[in-house]
């Protein structure tokens, strides 16, 4: 005789169907308000107010204020990444150049600004940025990892973080500058020399 399996019953779908909405609620909330106020200026209870919840499911998803700055920053990583990729499918340009233009298409987003590049390194440190989805994706240009010339690794390593660290810079910088449009021109002038003299 079959085995009967037991179907899972309407109400427990839609629980978890609401705790699903809930959380992507809070962070929809707290990606909206760490960029507009920042990390040190936004409280749960902002966030909790914002989306219409109590700061109780809050704890309960995330546990504290640093674990959801850690998920926002999980879903913007994402959207780096996601963004690199298109850049080189739509562009059909090389991959370096297009992840560059791609990353700085998008810190034209004050809110992304505060987030990825204020906010992250002081709260969360560098060594998540180091190992994060986005560092490891601009290594993967210029990292050969099954090169068997140990100091010659150490050397593409070292290439891949100080790119992102120019990308970071330059990407402030454009942000801040009065003439935004002409330095962003200038950075994309050195970066493509960058790329097309290196030799690592």
């Amino acid at each position: 005789m079959p085995k009967v399996v037991k179907a899972e019953s309407p109400l427990k779908r839609t629980q978890a169907d609401r705790r699903q909405m809930s959380r992507q609620a809070v962070l929809l909330s707290a990606c909206k308000l760490f960029g507009e106020k920042g990390y040190a200026n936004t409280s749960l209870e902002d966030i909790a107010i914002d989306c219409g919840l109590t700061i109780t499911p809050i704890y309960h998803y995330f546990g504290n204020k640093k674990a959801l700055f850690a998920a926002v920053i999980s879903l913007m990583e994402e959207r780096i990444v996601n963004s690199m990729d298109e850049g080189v499918a739509v562009n059909k340009m090389p991959e370096a150049i297009a992840h560059w233009r791609a990353f700085l298409d998008l810190c034209e987003d004050p809110g992304f600004r505060q987030i990825v590049l204020v906010d992250s390194p002081a709260i969360l440190g560098r060594d998540r940025w180091a190992d994060s989805a986005v560092t490891q994706a601009a290594k993967a240009l210029v990292v050969d990892k099954s090169h068997k010339n140990t100091r010659r690794r150490y050397r593409q390593e070292l290439y891949g973080r100080i790119i992102m660290a120019a990308f970071t810079e330059a990407a402030l910088m454009i942000a801040e500058a009065e003439d935004a449009r002409a330095v962003r021109k200038e950075a994309e002038k050195l970066i493509m020399e960058l790329f097309s003299s290196h030799d690592i």
